[in-house]
């Protein structure tokens, strides 16, 4: 398990740029990680630097296929399990996935659960601590939203994490703490030099 660290943001945007462009058609990745981890930036920067080596690149996000609020809060509004199971359309997901005919970045969270795994080419981990997705999740929501994040959105995390793995089976680990100086661990690809 190859990992990268002293590495700045750009540095990692062109390695995980450089794998995503290496691959084979049907080229879908899957942008994965706890709240407020920096996927969509991710995402979004990672589609902006494979344009600029004239790779062009459709951007979807999960947040797009939220279910209705009485959908996703029928087993109560903090509910981390009603958070995990009841948050997302998966099937619209996964249509909007598979309709698409060009190399596709999808970012959101829970998306190597078991109803979506199958649909990436490259999974990505964005990961971050507990400590730090509740803060940035403070800064972003509002000081409103801590306790949802504290008995809701973390314990949902925690409940993927058990059930899946996903930061053990992905591809490519961002670690994001400092997203400044990003960590990188690769675990397919073009891994370059051992940190």
């Amino acid at each position: 398990m190859p990992g990268l660290s002293d590495l700045t943001r750009r540095d990692v945007l062109a390695r995980v740029a450089a794998l995503i462009g290496a691959l084979e058609a049907p080229v879908r990745v899957g942008i994965d990680g706890p709240d407020a981890a920096g996927k969509t930036m991710l995402a979004d920067e990672l589609a902006v630097v494979l344009a600029a080596a004239g790779r062009h690149v459709e951007r979807l996000s999960a947040d797009d296929f939220l279910r209705a609020p009485e959908h996703r809060h029928r087993r109560g509004r903090e509910s981390p399990e009603g958070y995990y199971e009841d948050s997302f359309d998966h099937q619209r997901l996964r249509d909007a996935v598979l309709g698409s005919g060009s190399p596709l970045l999808v970012d959101g969270i829970f998306l190597q659960r078991p109803e979506l795994d199958d649909l990436w080419t490259l999974r990505i981990f964005v990961s971050i601590g507990e400590n730090e997705v509740l803060r940035r999740g403070i800064q972003r929501d509002g000081a409103e939203m801590e306790r949802l994040y504290r008995v809701r959105y973390l314990p949902g995390q925690r409940l993927y994490a058990d059930r899946v793995a996903p930061r053990d089976r992905a591809d490519v680990v961002v670690e994001n703490d400092d997203p400044d100086s990003p960590g990188l661990i690769v675990r397919r690809g073009e891994p370059g030099p051992a940190a």
